[in-house]
């Protein structure tokens, strides 16, 4: 049974068990691969030098992640 087709038996039967089977479906797949489920690093440094006094830095959490020590870090950094 191929991917897809194992995905919407899951989607059917159990909803918990279809983002694993749409995460290994596109590791497989030779037009995307792996780099399309790993989310990139967050770099604050960078993002900091990205915003401006009218371009604000806007940070999406989800469970799990804790921006404050790089926050921390950041500011130590910058004397603030």
């Amino acid at each position: 049974m191929t991917y897809i087709k194992q995905a919407m038996v899951l989607r059917i039967l159990r909803t918990d068990k279809v983002i694993p089977v749409i995460q290994k479906l596109i590791k497989k797949e030779k037009e995307l691969g792996p780099e399309y489920i790993t989310p990139p690093p967050f770099e604050m440094e960078k993002t900091y030098a990205d915003s401006a006094n009218n371009v604000p830095i806007i940070i999406v959490l989800s469970p799990g992640a804790d921006p404050m020590a790089e926050l921390q870090k950041l500011g130590k950094a910058k004397n603030a």
